[in-house]
């Protein structure tokens, strides 16, 4: 879909409303079939641009409509084993329903409205805890590091340490837990929260233990003199969200076959959709060779930016930086894996069925036609039917494109008064660096402010 790149730039060129319009314009070409997928980038766009509420309206439909999908999933089944998983109404994967919530919940805290933000909270925690027990593979994605420590995070801000200490360990499981495939460490923030939080419970055990085990954040700790100051928490996203491609695998059935397709994809390389349908035409002819559509992720390279972060008081100047929390593509990257298994089986079982069919149809056509053009009429339909067969195939790479594709956070304390922040990225390899400033802001012993902001591409 075009529309992307457009959105992209308006809002990088900080052009809000010009971003929301290119959306909304392009709705039609969502269709009835990505109806979630719309709202999913239309709420994520408004919340890049900063309308909270109305980000949250939309979000909410597309929560109540991932709960509605899951209760009609088989009746779209067979359709889509018939011609392709991109006919099917687009559900999302696991890690975007959770992303749904997250996203409301960052919304509601950038609104300082902390028990709304604390309902979403609940939903992201009810919807890992069935995720777990509907996943029968104990590798499979059925926890989200970054959901986990967000719903710490918001117990933590209106004081229920309790659960804000059963968030934390419960992100730090899975951030261990799941290393190979979240591909970030163990952020130091949350080192630093789960010493603090497990010192305010009279946990001395379990502070004694984590101070013990990182002691590297030891440090940077002041654990008695919280309870006395504000906190300023810095949201930044980086990146473009996980786009996917088709990969098209011609398969031939024939010595001949075989020649074909290694005379037109030197290397054997894949088709793609620009080339697949010159292709399928001349692998109809032949009537020889087999396509199988599965999806991709296009590669991604994480960046190495951080951001710099500088909260000024009229006295003072704090400088800290931000780490990265989560990377969007690799756990989307872990969600298709987990299902990779299942695609390809139904590719193969829908490209065995188009082909019995053509064949079908080519046997029949003989025998309706008569002795007289029985010898042309069967292998021009058996043919058409195997260019339609091989034309048709295609993977589902719909995907919630308006994320980002990395997310770090910064978690600052300070004594109540009147601040500024002022953000820039470390310079890209090109020299390049972003800075933002918001106005002046105050904040009272106890408080919280939010800021969400979106980094450099």
């Amino acid at each position: 879909m075009a529309h992307y790149g457009g959105v992209e730039r308006s809002l990088l060129a900080g052009q809000t409303t010009q971003a929301i319009q290119i959306m909304q314009a392009a709705k039609k070409e969502y269709g009835t079939k990505s109806q979630l997928l719309y709202l999913m980038d239309h709420g994520m766009v408004l919340h890049l641009a900063g309308q909270y509420v109305e980000s949250n309206e939309v979000l909410e439909q597309a929560h109540l409509l991932i709960e509605d999908l899951y209760t009609k999933r088989l009746r779209d089944e067979a359709s889509a084993l018939l011609v392709n998983e991109a006919r099917k109404p687009y559900e999302g994967g696991p890690h975007e329903h959770v992303m749904v919530n997250v996203v409301k919940a960052l919304n509601y805290a950038a609104l300082q409205q902390w028990n709304e933000g604390l309902v979403e909270a609940r939903r992201i925690d009810h919807r890992l805890n069935v995720l777990s027990d509907q996943e029968e593979e104990n590798d499979s994605y059925q926890e989200d590091p970054f959901a986990r420590y967000l719903v710490g995070l918001l117990y933590d801000i209106v004081g229920d340490t309790n659960n804000a200490y059963v968030g934390y360990r419960k992100a730090e499981k899975i951030y261990q837990q799941g290393q190979e495939w979240i591909r970030i460490s163990l952020p130091n923030v949350l080192k630093r929260d789960l010493i603090r939080t497990a010192n305010s419970l009279g946990l001395k055990e379990e502070s004694t233990q984590y101070q013990e085990k990182y002691g590297e954040v030891v440090h940077q700790l002041d654990l008695h003199s919280n309870q006395n100051l504000a906190q300023i928490v810095i949201l930044t996203y980086h990146g473009h969200g996980p786009k996917k491609e088709d990969l098209l695998i011609d398969v031939p059935i024939s010595l001949d076959a075989l020649r074909l397709v290694a005379l037109t994809k030197p290397g054997f390389r894949g088709s793609t959709r620009k080339t697949r349908g010159g292709k399928a035409l001349l692998y109809g002819i032949h009537g020889r060779i087999a396509r199988i559509a599965l999806p991709r992720f296009t590669p991604y390279q994480s960046s190495p930016i951080l951001d710099a972060i500088q909260v000024r008081s009229e006295t003072t100047a704090i400088t800290a930086q931000s780490e990265r929390m989560y990377d969007v593509h690799a756990v989307a990257e872990k969600t298709l894996a987990d299902k990779y298994d299942s695609l390809v089986l139904r590719a193969v079982a829908r490209t065995a069925m188009k082909m019995a069919a053509a064949e079908g149809l080519a046997i029949g056509a003989r025998a309706a036609a008569g002795k007289k053009n029985r010898d042309w009429v069967g292998p021009l339909v058996g043919g058409l039917a195997r260019v339609f067969a091989l034309a048709t195939e295609e993977a589902d790479i719909r995907s919630w494109r308006t994320l980002p594709g990395e997310i770090q956070l910064a978690r600052i304390w300070v004594e109540p008064g009147e601040y500024s922040v002022e953000l820039a990225t470390e310079p890209s390899s090109r020299g390049e660096a972003g800075f933002v400033q918001n106005g002046k802001f105050s904040l009272k012993k106890g408080e919280t402010k939010f800021f969400l902001y979106q980094g450099r591409p």
